[in-house]
C-alpha cells in the first residue's frame, strides 16, 4: 500500500528547503526550480500543489520562520521569569547558532522586499510587536521579583534590547568571523548584566 503523503509535513519541507536556497541564493536569485531541485523535484509544477506562486512561498516562508522563532521561545521561557526569561529570549532571537544563522540570513532578505510588500511587512511587524511585548513582560517580572526597577519609560530599555537583537542579524550577516555566535552571546549577557544595576539605581 502506497504511503499516504502528509500535506502539512511536506509543505514545511518545502519550506524549509526554501530557507536554503534563499541563504544561498539570495531572495531574488532563488527560482521555483532552484527549489524544486533542492526538494528533490524534477519539475518545478509540484510546488504549485502547496504553493500558487513564488509570492506565495516566500510569504509562508516568513511566516514559518517567524513561527518557529516564537515556539523556541516559548519553550526556552517556560519555566523562567524576569531577567532569566529575557536572556532566554534573547538568545533565541540572535543568530548564534546554525539554524538562527540560516534564518537570519532569509529574514535580512525578507526584510529588503518587505519595503514594497505589504503582507511581508505586517508579518515582520507582528513579530517584532511580539518581541516587545514579551520583553515588557519579562522586565515588569524583574521588577516585581526585585531584581531590578524600571525607568519612567520601560519601552526604552526593550526597544535597546530588541533592536540591538535586530542589528546583530546585519553585522552577524556582513561579518560573521568578528560576530561570531559565541561573541554575540557575550554582547547580550553584557548587555544584561549593565542593565540590571543601571535600572536598580
Amino acid at each position: 500500500m502506497p504511503r499516504l503523503v502528509d500535506h502539512a509535513e511536506r509543505r514545511s519541507a518545502i519550506i524549509e528547503t526554501t530557507w536554503q536556497v534563499i541563504a544561498d541564493l539570495g531572495i531574488e536569485n532563488a527560482s521555483m526550480r532552484d527549489i524544486a531541485r533542492a526538494c528533490g523535484y524534477a519539475a518545478p509544477g509540484i510546488l504549485a500543489h502547496y504553493f500558487p506562486n513564488k509570492n506565495a512561498l516566500l510569504l509562508a516562508s516568513y511566516e514559518l520562520i517567524c513561527q518557529r522563532t516564537n515556539e523556541r521561545i516559548a519553550a526556552s521561557t517556560a519555566s523562567k521569569r524576569g531577567l532569566d526569561a529575557l536572556r532566554s529570549l534573547c538568545l533565541e532571537i540572535i543568530p548564534a547558532e546554525d539554524l538562527t544563522t540560516v534564518e537570519a540570513k532569509v529574514a535580512v532578505s525578507f526584510w529588503q522586499r518587505a519595503q514594497t510588500d505589504t503582507e511581508l511587512r505586517k508579518v515582520g511587524r507582528d513579530a517584532l510587536a511580539h518581541w516587545h511585548s514579551a520583553i515588557m513582560v519579562a522586565l515588569a517580572q524583574a521588577q516585581h521579583d526585585g531584581q531590578c526597577v524600571l525607568p519612567a519609560d520601560p519601552d526604552l530599555v526593550a526597544d535597546e534590547l530588541l533592536n540591538t537583537m535586530i542589528g546583530l542579524h546585519i553585522t552577524a550577516m556582513l561579518d560573521p568571523d568578528s560576530m561570531s555566535g559565541s561573541r554575540q552571546r557575550r554582547l547580550i549577557e553584557s548587555l544584561l548584566n549593565r542593565l540590571a544595576p543601571t535600572l536598580a539605581t
